[in-house]
């Protein structure tokens, strides 16, 4: 078996749109996704790459094409998690839900490390929730594989951030989340989007929250209501999975000014 440690390079929050004049809150999306995914061709070829959700701003199967088209110029394997901005039927004729699971989730593995992604959309709505149907999915999955140095991917934020009216966008069930992810010590970390900014923290049971800053445009941390922080570049996330189970991580803003209108 091989001993070396795995690339996991993870991506959120794009939002892509059909016409090429759409700006996300003054930033080109496509554009910063260009200028992402060219930071990315320089650095390790990952043995994964995770993307979080709201590939698209609300648009249709032509985005996402698009997307799994450009994505594959990574040369490495893909998980596609739906976030709130995208749309059932058009994501789920770009990436069809695994069989015998739960909505989109799903158990990849990348060497001795496992990926279990969640599908924590509710379509049409804005906050995200699991339901009990997928937590159970979850547990199973956990007690499946106990010794498996485990990460837990989903779209939205399963606890309050500091950032006031994202808070109130979080998963509806993050409490019964977490209570879940910590009754099995394999999980090392949640990885996670929708916040629009860098968040690296720990529970009380030492599980890793981590989410990594839009692709597109950046909100305001700690704002009462909706900012966006105008200045903010996009970024990626590197994370090296070593075989002893520890994560190391580092977020990386490509150079230049890219995607502002």
């Amino acid at each position: 078996m091989c001993s070396r440690a795995r690339i996991l390079l993870h991506l959120s929050d794009i939002h892509l749109a059909s016409g090429p004049a759409w700006r996300h809150h003054g930033v080109d999306p496509q554009a910063r996704l260009t200028q992402v995914l060219g930071q990315a061709r320089q650095g390790p070829r990952p043995d994964l790459v995770l993307v979080t959700g709201d590939i698209a701003h609300d648009e249709g199967a032509a985005v996402y094409q698009r997307f799994r088209r450009e994505i594959r110029t990574l040369g490495a394997p893909v998980q596609v998690l739906p976030g709130n901005h995208d749309v059932p039927a058009a994501f789920t004729e770009a990436y069809p839900a695994a069989d015998g699971a739960v909505g989109f989730a799903a158990e990849r593995w990348v060497g001795p490390w496992r990926v279990l992604s969640l599908d924590s959309q509710i379509p049409g709505e804005v906050p995200g929730r699991l339901g009990d149907e997928q937590l159970r999915w979850l547990e199973a999955a956990l007690a499946a594989a106990p010794r498996a140095p485990t990460l837990v991917a989903l779209h939205h934020a399963p606890v309050a951030i500091g950032t006031p009216w994202l808070d109130a966008h979080r998963v509806a069930d993050g409490t019964a989340l977490l209570a879940c992810l910590e009754r099995n010590p394999q999980v090392r970390a949640v990885l996670f989007g929708h916040v629009h900014q860098a968040v690296d923290r720990a529970t009380e049971a030492g599980i890793r929250l981590l989410a990594t800053p839009a692709v597109t445009v950046q909100f305001q941390p700690g704002s009462q209501r909706f900012a966006v922080a105008a200045d903010e570049p996009p970024a990626l996330r590197w994370l090296t999975l070593e075989t002893d189970g520890a994560i190391e991580t580092v977020l990386q803003q490509p150079a230049g000014e890219g995607g502002r209108a």
